[in-house]
């Protein structure tokens, strides 16, 4: 393995296990003495690959995108009909499993401290602006086959996200699994609507 793979990989484990201390301690529980005590390395090592927490955080907000993209996104961009594609998109948007993919506390943490900081707002809008051009990708080529009624594609992606951001908020907190699932059913039907769908597809 060449140097520059081996230092990839050894940033890609200290972040996951500042992941795994944030879920545990929280954010400003996760110090940099914590993190490398879970991995059972001097606090030196991070700060030679990191430097700061802060510089830490903002790779890991990077990093959780990729998990994202590696669990979900490479999967649906690769199904080649933009109907089944939708559907897809649709199914997956109001899941519990795919909103659970990431603890509540860990996301939450970093997306408080997008608030503050400009690199991890950046990187917070990267990981919607990347969800958000699936969809509107999706549902253009919809209309162009004639799947979807003629409208506007970006509004209609827009509202989808604020669609799944909303049912995220709903089923966070430990909601029971039925309910979320319940919910997850109502609001699918309702986007389902919205995009002029056929019932067959509901």
């Amino acid at each position: 393995m060449r140097r520059a793979d081996r230092s990839q990989l050894r940033r890609r484990e200290i972040l996951a296990a500042y992941y795994e201390t944030l879920v545990a301690e929280g954010l400003q529980g996760s110090s940099i003495a914590k993190i490398a005590k879970r991995l059972g390395v001097p606090p030196s090592l991070l700060i030679h690959y990191f430097g700061t927490k802060e510089q830490m955080t903002i790779e890991l907000v990077d990093y959780l995108l990729e998990s994202y993209r590696e669990a979900y996104g490479d999967e649906l961009a690769g199904i080649a009909d933009p109907l089944a594609r939708l559907r897809a998109v649709l199914d997956l948007l109001f899941s519990p499993e795919y909103h659970q993919l990431l603890d509540d506390r860990a996301f939450y943490a970093c997306f408080y401290l997008s608030l503050t900081h400009p690199d991890v707002r950046r990187a917070f809008a990267t990981l919607y602006e990347v969800s958000l051009s699936l969809v509107e990708s999706t549902i253009a080529e919809c209309m162009a086959a004639g799947d979807l009624p003629e409208d506007d594609p970006h509004e209609l992606a827009v509202t989808l996200k604020a669609l799944e951001e909303g049912y995220a908020f709903l089923i966070g907190g430990g909601a029971d699994e039925a309910e979320k699932a319940l919910l997850g059913d109502v609001v699918r039907r309702r986007a389902v609507r919205m995009l002029g769908l056929d019932a067959d597809d509901g």
